[in-house]
């Protein structure tokens, strides 16, 4: 019965052990089984060991068309490296990364990575493809078909293995197939690789869009690869007619202009014109870039009224517009005189009367019509007008003094080329009047004003004999007067004129006094002088900051009538007053119209004297006293100041901050060791009298930890402050497992944790935790081959599904700055097959025992129901059980009672131990 049992024990366990050599193969080799390769460019191949086997060679392998290995880099006995061809020297003897260029579509193929030892060797291929990358290009041109303009865009993708992909995107969408065509070629190039070309085709009057992009897609491209080009649009253009009068030569023309701006392409203009008749009209045609223009010149008197057309077309677009413009007709009218003061009477208008004497004389005339211009010549009764007469513009001017020959029929004509019209009249001339003996006067007051006085005249003339002009003025009346006397053709003229300043402190009359024998009294005439307005004054203050001190800049303004008020300043503090004259700037001036604005300024530091009152003094004589205006300085608030630690990736940084009133203080950094203070670069931000300095020092955790940081603060008020901030000092002990491992103590010195993860299974965590006073942790694992492994927070996580191939020895940093510790994990991968074969062994091992035991008990009992032969034997037979028969929880034998005189053995525990070891 038992012979059977561990029959099936022994397959059993030898099976599971060559899955686990099947398992262990495997596990010991990873390799990329298909790896990719850019013609042209560089491809690693990964293959690394992991088994615990010491490797003497390792070697790539190519694999060629008979199926021969022909060794390309590698390691012999360990040491001594090789390589050929296109590949570089691998990283190691257990790592063979390697770095290969591209360079031929031959080098695709099969390689073998092997690594061979004293017990076995290990091995594994993988395939390596090799692709090409295309060269992406793309074009426009324009293409006629049946009269109509098209559009062709080509996009080419050469020399790609495999074949790339085409398509085409119109403002991120694909073209419409009522408007585009796709036509697409793929030649296939004797080295094996293909150019794909696509041409898409659009009319340009339906397309509205400027920008085509051509999408490229190909395994060599991350990406797809996208190109854009310009292409041209249908635009209307804007289109106008115009007309306009030129002269050239001293004759006119009509100009008649047609422009289409803005329009893509730009359109055709023909004309549509009338009959020549005496001369052929002048064309001119400018093209540019966004517009066309063409114009022609007519002549104004052959072509008026006719209708002239432009028309706008293109060569292969069905658009027309068609605009048209009508030549104006020109005319005149008549032709009327003006100077109605000379007619004779208001029925007869073309009858004039002048008085023989009179200068200057202006017969003026009035031509109407339409014509841009026109010509006026006159005579005198059928011959050229008199010498002292002359045609000036639409006036007849008679310059010297009437004489009687200029009596006579005058004719005037006004002309523009075929149209005419004239005006027929009469002038008499009247003997001159005499004058009488005496004449009064011609009274005449004007004032004439500037920016400080008022010149004030009184003018009596034209009098005969000459009028006593004379003035009446208050006492106090700061004045001056200019007289003068003229004598022209028999007549006076007195004229007296008052200087006056430009306004008064208050309102003052006075009075001109004509007298002349024609006056049966004295003519005055009152005058008011003006009285001055007040002035405006104006204070205006700011806050201005120079050499870190805060200064109240206060301007005071005064705007008044001339002459410009006096301006001084006052500063009080605390009820005493002080010197201003050091605070004090400039005082420009300047006028503005009949005004004039006096500006004072001063400067005073807050910091001394906060809470102080400036006043602007103005005195003015258009004030009854002197005005003030006054601006209270601001007070001082307190000061603050803080000193913190931040931390921002690998840098800390120590930051001293001050916020306060009028003074920027010099802030440094005491660092430990140095006696004296170092000066650092501040940040300042200013508002009103407030100031924020902020000065940040960068520094690595190592430089300082322990140690104290002190912030000076130095400021003119003689006033110093410290801030002091202590660095921390952090320690990292040692890394915890949490999750349930075994501890085996390593060659290395160091504890070893192994623990095992199951099989096809995704999201698995190993945790740990850090003993020490670091307030946050960085973890970084990596595998015993130095490959990177996953981590999240302070685990080692298997993101993908586990296999065999994530078993081996991992390292896991946890560090805080340079304060580091490190532990080792052996990662076991399980499988539900091994835990249920380990189950069965289990099973059939515990069912061996118990029989085993049934055996012994059954062979005990049978012994014990046998005679005995002599004394001597059965003694001998209870020794040899009672050495077999010893209670495990008492290290002595049991003793057999002599005075039983039973002869039997006292059977108490026995134990059967199975030890069977697994990587659970």
């Amino acid at each position: 019965m038992g012979l059977p049992i561990f029959f099936i024990l022994a397959m059993v366990l030898n099976f599971a052990h060559s899955r686990d050599m099947q398992d262990s193969e495997t596990r010991d080799l990873v390799l990329d089984q298909t790896v990719k390769g850019i013609l042209g460019e560089e491809v690693y191949l990964h293959c690394l060991y992991t088994g615990q086997s010491s490797i003497s060679f390792s070697s790539w392998n190519r694999i060629d068309s008979s199926n021969k290995a022909k060794k390309m880099a590698g390691y012999k006995s360990s040491k001594m490296s090789f390589n050929r061809e296109n590949f570089d020297i691998p990283a190691s003897v257990t790592n063979l990364t390697v770095k290969v260029n591209v360079t031929s579509f031959d080098q695709e193929g099969e390689y073998t990575c092997v690594f061979d030892s004293d017990e076995d060797e290990t091995k594994d291929t993988m395939f390596l493809s090799v692709i090409a990358r295309p060269d992406v290009d793309i074009n426009v041109k324009k293409e006629v078909v049946n009269k109509t303009l098209y559009h062709a865009v080509t996009c080419s993708a050469s020399g790609a293995k495999p074949e790339a992909v085409i398509r085409w995107e119109i403002s991120g969408a694909l073209p419409r197939d009522d408007i585009f065509s796709v036509n697409m070629i793929n030649p296939v190039h004797p080295n094996g690789t293909t150019s794909s070309i696509s041409v898409l085709r659009f009319p340009l009057i339906m397309n509205n869009e400027s920008t085509v992009t051509c999408v490229v897609e190909h395994p060599a491209f991350t990406e797809p690869k996208r190109v854009n080009i310009e292409v041209d649009t249908f635009v209307s253009p804007v289109i106008s007619m115009t007309t306009v009068l030129v002269q050239e030569g001293g004759e006119d023309f009509q100009e008649v202009i047609c422009t289409a701006t803005g329009g893509r392409p730009n359109p055709n203009i023909t004309w549509i014109l009338p009959e020549f008749k005496n001369t052929l009209p002048l064309q001119r045609n400018v093209s540019k870039p966004d517009s066309v223009i063409s114009s022609y010149q007519f002549q104004s008197d052959p072509y008026e009224g006719e209708n002239i057309s432009c028309v706008f077309s293109y060569v292969f677009l069905p658009f027309i517009n068609t605009r048209t413009i009508t030549l104006p007709i020109y005319y005149l009218s008549s032709i009327q005189l003006k100077n109605l003061d000379y007619a004779l009477n208001s029925e007869n208008q073309t009858s004039l009367a002048l008085v023989e004497g009179d200068m200057d004389i202006t017969i003026r005339m009035n031509v109407l019509g339409n014509v841009p211009s026109y010509k006026l010549k006159c005579s005198r009764e059928g011959q050229p007008l008199p010498e002292d007469v002359d045609v000036v513009g639409n006036n007849l001017f008679v310059r010297g003094p009437v004489e009687l020959h200029l009596a006579g029929q005058y004719l005037c004509q006004a002309s523009y080329r075929r149209h005419q019209v004239s005006l027929q009249f009469t002038i008499e001339v009247n003997p001159k009047v005499l004058l009488p003996v005496t004449f009064p006067p011609n009274i005449s007051v004007n004032l004439v004003e500037n920016s400080d006085y008022i010149h004030i005249e009184c003018l009596a003339s034209n009098a005969v004999p000459a009028a006593n002009v004379s003035w009446v003025l208050p006492k106090e009346i700061n004045s001056t007067i200019q007289s003068e006397d003229t004598h022209y053709n028999g007549s006076y003229s007195v004229r007296s004129v008052l200087t006056v300043p430009s306004c008064m402190t208050r309102k003052y009359v006075i009075e001109c006094i004509i007298d002349h024998p024609d006056f049966m009294e004295e003519e005055r005439r009152q005058i008011s002088l003006p009285v001055c307005a007040p002035p405006n004054i104006t204070l205006q203050s700011s806050v201005e900051w120079h050499s870190g001190v805060a200064y109240a800049s206060l301007v005071c303004s005064v705007q008044s009538q001339t002459p410009a008020a006096a301006i001084t300043w006052a500063v009080k503090c605390h009820g005493m007053n002080i010197s201003s004259s050091e605070f004090v700037m400039t005082q420009p001036e300047f006028q503005q119209s009949h005004m004039v604005v006096a500006q004072s300024a001063a400067r005073i530091p807050i910091y001394s004297h906060a809470g102080c009152t400036m006043t602007c003094v103005v005195e003015h004589r258009g004030l009854e006293k002197p005005e003030n205006k006054s601006f209270v300085l601001p007070s001082l608030g307190p000061s603050v100041s803080r000193a913190f630690l931040g931390e921002e990736s690998l840098i800390w940084h120590a930051v001293c901050e001050y916020s306060g009133d009028g003074v920027k203080p010099n802030i440094s950094w005491v660092f430990p060791d140095e006696d004296t203070a170092i000066l650092v670069t501040t940040e300042s931000r200013y508002n009103g009298i407030k100031v924020e300095v902020s000065l940040t020092h960068e520094f690595q955790l190592s430089l300082y930890e322990g140690k104290d940081l002190i912030c000076l603060i130095q400021n003119n008020l003689g006033r110093d402050e410290r801030r002091t901030i202590h660095v921390p000092k952090y320690s990292i002990s040692s890394i915890e497992v949490l999750n349930k491992t075994t501890v085996d103590r390593r060659g290395h010195g160091q504890n070893e944790h192994r623990l095992a993860l199951q099989e096809n299974l995704s999201n698995q965590k190993i945790l740990l935790r850090a003993h020490g006073n670091a307030p946050s942790y960085s973890t970084t694992c990596y595998r015993e081959g130095g490959s990177a492994a996953g981590t999240e927070g302070m685990a080692l996580v298997f993101t993908e599904p586990v296999s065999e191939l994530d078993a081996g020895l991992y390292i896991c940093h946890v560090s805080y700055h340079h304060h580091m510790a490190k532990v080792f994990i052996r990662v076991d991968v399980t499988s539900e097959e091994t835990q249920h074969m380990i189950f069965i062994i289990i099973c059939f091992s515990s069912a061996a025992a118990v029989t085993l035991i049934l055996i012994i008990v059954l062979i005990v009992l049978c012994k014990s129901g046998t005679s005995h032969s002599s004394q001597k034997n059965n003694r001998t037979e209870r020794e040899s059980l009672a050495a077999l028969m010893q209670d495990p929880r008492c290290p002595e034998r049991t003793v057999i009672s002599s005075t039983a005189g039973q002869h039997y053995a006292e059977l108490v525990h026995y134990s059967i131990v199975f030890d069977a070891k697994s990587t659970v």
